[in-house]
């Protein structure tokens, strides 16, 4: 599998339906709350989203999260099971059967809030990590989706009943299981924490609605920012494809059978089977043209490689260095932006088609991580929380006006945060009794959904 679908897989895995998303339009996620003044609660981080030290305990929590499942597969993985869990996971909150979840997931939940609390998270595969490549297992990760998603069930049905404490501690153990799965140095791990988030984030805006629900505006705003770091990803992601191609050589000329071996193997990368076995066609392409193998040899002085060892280099060797060196290029180019904010990164390109030598390109081309929709992910989590951060803004203003709304947002006393996207402040306008809160999308994706967030928010009276 390519690491664009890798990348894209990661993503729709928890392509989860939040209750109170109903979109109007195919460009637009329109999310209707209609919610309560509320004043910030007293001493102001009485409440907060993520786990405190006073709280935590010394441990491993991913050995942890996996003892959810000690002899709780039926819970976790019977066919009925599930079915009724995907039921309970979009039913109307009003339609729940609160009586029968107050005791959802009984130990297997309560183990998964145990772990959670715990200091030291090690995914324990930094050596396979090395060694395996881009064909690294990631069993773990799965598990973890099924988690997430009983969690959930339990949130709202904590939601359903106003049992706030406890709707926030579910919150607390599902934003730190998505912050935990960035301690795996891989991007695919860092989607699915993203992934987490999101999952926790639909039943958090079905509780804003419910009466007499805290203001959270200082929870969230004491979140990290990001919620989700791609740091030991994008560390991880260098490391990995270094232990896929750890056979070339490039402090010694490689004999045939080593160079047979590598090309097979890169042969094994390609993701359909009409390209199998389209190296050697390709590099015979290019050996032949000495122009073009003298090219590469000065490109490689260039990055270091003394000129004296690389005339002893069979050509297939030097055209394979030579991609290598493109790749890196490639990679890093998109890399050295991955931790601006999203709107900085947009305008410098990381979601640009690379522009490349027509020389150069086959490991690049396949191997170059889908780094601009994992970066996008993250920034669309920032932009979901800065959002909320706003509703909650606005629940805090009419708590001190009356139940009125800004007509600005100018008018909110809080500091609030600026569009992950832009820079800039988010859209605002009032019409009538309803706020209408925007975000904007990243170029290009003007007519994707979930790029396109549209709050409507009312106060009710």
């Amino acid at each position: 599998m390519s690491r664009t679908l890798l990348c894209i897989a990661a993503l729709t895995a928890f392509a989860l339906p939040s209750w109170a998303e109903q979109p109007t339009a195919p460009a637009e996620t329109v999310i209707r709350l209609t919610v309560q003044p509320m004043v910030a609660p007293k001493p102001a981080l009485r409440y907060l989203l993520l786990p405190e030290l006073k709280e935590m305990n010394p441990g491993n929590p991913i050995q942890n999260y996996m003892k959810c499942f000690s002899e709780q597969q039926n819970f976790f993985f019977n066919k009925e099971t599930c079915e009724r869990r995907e039921k309970l996971l979009v039913m109307p909150l009003k339609e729940l059967p609160t009586q029968e979840l107050r005791e959802y997931g009984r130990v297997a939940l309560r183990q998964a809030d145990w772990a959670a609390r715990l200091d030291k998270p090690d995914w324990q595969i930094l050596l396979q990590c090395k060694t395996e490549g881009i064909g690294l297992l990631l069993p773990d990760v799965q598990m973890m989706r099924a988690l997430a998603n009983a969690l959930k069930v339990r949130f709202r049905a904590d939601v359903a009943l106003h049992h706030y404490d406890d709707a926030i501690r579910t919150a607390k153990t599902m934003f730190a299981m998505s912050r935990h799965m960035t301690e795996s140095p891989t991007l695919i791990s860092d989607l699915v924490g993203i992934a987490i988030a999101f999952v926790a984030i639909g039943p958090l805006e079905e509780m804003l609605e419910q009466p007499g629900c805290p203001n959270l505006y200082w929870a969230l705003t004491n979140l990290p920012s990001p919620l989700v770091s791609l740091d030991l990803g994008l560390q991880g992601e260098r490391m990995l494809l270094r232990g896929e191609f750890r056979d070339m050589d490039e402090t010694a000329p490689m004999s045939e059978e080593q160079l047979k071996k590598l090309i097979n193997h890169i042969d094994k990368l390609w993701t359909t089977e009409k390209e199998e076995k389209r190296t050697r066609a390709w590099l015979d392409e290019r050996i032949k043209d000495e122009a073009l193998v003298s090219a590469a040899r000065r490109r490689l002085v260039e990055v270091g490689i003394p000129e004296d060892r690389l005339s002893q280099f069979p050509a297939d060797q030097v055209i394979l260095l030579d991609e290598w060196r493109e790749y890196e290029a490639r990679r890093d180019e998109m890399m050295k932006l991955a931790n601006l904010p999203p709107w900085q990164a947009e305008e410098l390109g990381i979601g640009r088609p690379y522009k490349r030598s027509k020389d150069t390109g086959l490991l690049a081309d396949l191997l170059v991580p889908a780094l601009n929709k994992v970066h996008r992910a993250q920034g669309r989590l920032e932009q979901r929380i800065a959002l909320l951060r706003h509703v909650e803004a606005l629940r805090l203003y009419a708590a001190d006006h009356d139940g009125k709304l800004p007509e600005s947002l100018a008018e909110v006393a809080v500091p609030l945060p600026v569009d992950p996207f832009t820079g800039k402040p988010f859209h605002y306008k009032v019409e009538g009794a309803t706020a209408h809160l925007r975000g904007s999308p990243p170029a290009g994706l003007e007519k994707e959904a979930p790029y396109n967030v549209h709050y409507e928010i009312t106060i009710q009276k």
